[in-house]
């Protein structure tokens, strides 16, 4: 099952599917993949989901010499080991994947999380897509995503609706 969490930028998508996979891990499951911060500078931060390790992601300053976007210039190490990440946690039962944006629609970033999925190497994800990139994104996604917007009024309710989803599925 792919689960798509959707949302404006800063609605607080990366925040649910932490939540998240903290229920679905307390319910015994495993979860994998990452979780991107925004830290105090505004660089972007990769978060291990199962190790909690960290590397910076991108900057807004041009620090990087990997790929851009109007906003960011990312680190190649921090994208390497988001994908490492990602890989490691293929063998979840929840892989999250926060998130994908302008670099995966060009087929960099994490990308490769899109072909993962489409060769069934997947157990259960759960990807965040901006609201605006949506559209652009299903596509390149199985037919008939779940999604799930992430707004002011449903945000703390919001993991636990998803986790249930999953749970119900699993049993």
């Amino acid at each position: 099952m792919v689960i798509i969490v959707t949302g404006a930028i800063g609605i607080g998508k990366t925040s649910v599917c932490r939540k998240l996979i903290e229920l679905v891990i307390k319910q015994g499951f495993t979860g994998g993949g990452i979780l991107t911060n925004k830290a105090t500078n505004s660089s972007l931060i990769a978060e291990d989901v199962r190790s909690g390790k960290t590397e910076t992601l991108a900057s807004t300053d041009k620090l990087y010499n990997g790929p851009r976007t109007p906003k960011y210039s990312f680190n190649p190490k921090g994208i390497d080991f988001g994908i490492q990440a990602i890989d490691r946690g293929t063998s979840a039962d929840i892989l999250v994947v926060d998130e994908l944006g302008h670099l995966e629609l060009r087929g960099e970033g994490f990308a490769r999380v899109l072909t993962l999925i489409k060769e069934g190497k997947v157990k259960d994800c759960v990807l965040v897509i901006r609201t605006e990139l949506l559209p652009a994104f299903l596509p390149h996604l199985p037919k008939n995503p779940v999604i799930f917007e992430t707004t002011l009024e449903n945000r703390n309710q919001l993991p636990e609706k998803i986790a249930n989803r999953i749970i119900e599925r699993k049993q």
